[in-house]
């Protein structure tokens, strides 16, 4: 038998794989939920979805996980938040501080009811480019002051100011619709002037946390600037 034949009978035999077979592989049981709980979690156990959260808050301030709960209840529960929110613009005193919890629903609400409304008093054929100049007014003033008031040093969230501003448009909203129902200047620019100071001042009020120092000045001229303008496009409609 020469060297190659001997070779080859070693090989039949797996004398070279002996080693690797019986080398102890690592055990890869276990389930990647049990990462997301404590460490202490034994191999192989999985997690509830319930479980994967901890009683801490979690984020947009809920401290439960809502993703099984009924859409009923989401609905209801946010609603519930829009109204406490509006309450508190439109009766100021004694507010809680709910604006602090932003969120973009309510803005995005009374936006639309304004210029949906403002669309329904312009005549037929200006009524979609009244609908989107008002729009577009609101949104991108909203934005210019909550800039005006950030590049002045104020310690307020950009989308924080932004639900702020839009909750305030309300009481131009319900101007707005008032003057749909009169019809008669005496009776729409009075309500349009109210609606203006209560806008000023539940913005104002709610912006005072911001902590201008003597900035403030500077910060409140646009909030004034951008409800008059609001109150009159309601007035001119």
């Amino acid at each position: 038998m020469n060297r190659n034949d001997q070779l080859i009978a070693n090989d039949d035999g797996y004398g070279l794989d002996a080693d690797f077979v019986s080398a102890k592989r690592p055990d890869l049981s276990g389930s990647i939920g049990g990462r997301m709980g404590s460490s202490s979690a034994t191999p192989g156990a999985t997690l509830g979805p319930q479980t994967a959260y901890t009683s801490s808050s979690l984020p947009g301030g809920y401290h439960s996980n809502t993703l099984d709960e009924p859409i009923i209840t989401t609905i209801a529960r946010d609603f519930g938040k829009v109204g406490r929110k509006t309450i508190q613009v439109l009766y100021p005193k004694g507010r809680d501080n709910a604006l602090q919890e932003w969120d973009l629903w309510g803005p995005l609400f009374f936006c639309l009811s304004l210029a949906i409304i403002m669309s329904f008093m312009a005549p037929d054929q200006q009524a979609s480019a009244v609908f989107t100049g008002v729009f577009a007014l609101v949104c991108i003033g909203s934005c210019v002051v909550t800039l005006n008031c950030k590049l002045l040093g104020g310690h307020v969230s950009f989308f924080q100011s932004v639900c702020t501003l839009g909750y305030c448009i309300s009481p131009m909203a319900i101007a707005s619709l008032v003057s749909v129902l009169a019809h008669r200047i005496i009776i729409t620019l009075p309500v349009v002037v109210v609606a203006v100071g209560w806008s000023i001042s539940a913005a104002v009020g709610f912006l005072a946390g911001a902590q201008l120092a003597n900035r403030r000045l500077l910060a409140v001229y646009p909030i004034c600037l951008f409800y008059i303008c609001i109150g009159w496009i309601i007035i001119i409609s």
